[in-house]
């Protein structure tokens, strides 16, 4: 019914929020499919530990640097169910979420969903001082009369609480009418944003935006250390986000997925290497 996809490179959280992964793919009958792109192996099973045979571990060769965008197609490559729940390696799962949005959007074809937002498990990790909180909104029209809106906030240093568009529930048929995520996009910040403008100013699709769920703080050399250097995040996401209106611009609203599947040809499955699939 659904494959959870995470992506990795040499995240402790993952011990944290791995348990919730689980029994959230265990009550709709799911997979769970980490992506390890770039990351130690031996750091990884570590993380793991008894849990090894209820995850499927999508691994290749070395790689200079972390690319969410391309693992996150591959990932959906090896997805063997027709929901796709897109979720960050430190995200702790509340109990009963995964399974009422999967049943939201597989009952209401058209749709994709992200959580509305998640909670910082230590309230004002970003160090705000005297500005609490802070936030954008993007709207844009397309000549075709399709309207997007997306409204993000960092952390409110007040309560922890900030917005999730990279936490993605999307019908497999519908992610592959945009062709995945757009490995155009290398860095830190608009990755995920993308992706919901693609599916709704590309695909036409409506946006379901609602549940809560954890975040593990961290600092943001934890964010960005593995990207291609940048002076701070923020310089990453202006790029990315440059990039990708000019696509919008020229009326492009598909992804890499093709590309990236030859492109990365030689990532494998854990388990198909294990005699675990025919």
């Amino acid at each position: 019914m659904l494959s959870l996809i995470v992506t990795w490179r040499d995240r402790d959280e993952l011990t944290r929020a791995l348990p919730s992964m689980l029994a959230s793919v265990d009550s709709v009958n799911g997979e769970l499919i980490i992506v390890n792109f770039g990351g130690d192996a031996q750091r990884l099973d570590a993380q793991l530990k008894n849990s090894a045979d209820r995850v499927r571990v999508i691994s290749g060769p070395p790689q200079r640097y972390f690319h969410k965008a391309v693992a996150n197609n591959l990932g959906a490559h090896f997805a063997q169910h027709a929901l796709l729940f897109f979720c960050d390696c430190d995200i702790i799962l509340p109990e009963g979420l995964v399974s009422a949005l999967t049943m939201r959007v597989l009952a209401s074809p058209g749709h994709f969903a992200t959580l509305a937002g998640v909670r910082e498990t230590e309230t004002n990790s970003r160090g705000g001082q005297h500005v609490v909180s802070f936030g954008y909104q993007l709207d844009i029209k397309t000549a075709d009369g399709r309207r997007l809106r997306i409204v993000d906030n960092e952390e409110d240093a007040t309560d922890g609480t900030r917005q999730a568009p990279g936490l993605l529930f999307v019908r497999k048929d519908d992610f592959h009418r945009v062709n995945g995520y757009n490995g155009q996009l290398h860095g830190w910040g608009w990755e995920d944003q993308d992706m919901i403008s693609r599916l709704t100013l590309g695909a036409g699709l409506t946006r379901i935006n609602e549940g809560h769920a954890l975040h593990i703080s961290h600092d943001d050399v934890g964010r960005i250390a593995a990207y291609p250097p940048v002076s701070s995040r923020w310089e990453s996401r202006d790029r990315m986000f440059r990039t990708a209106l000019a696509n919008y611009d020229d009326a492009n609203f598909m992804g890499s997925f093709g590309k990236d599947c030859v492109n990365y040809a030689d990532f494998t499955d854990s388990v198909a290497v294990h005699g675990g699939l025919e």
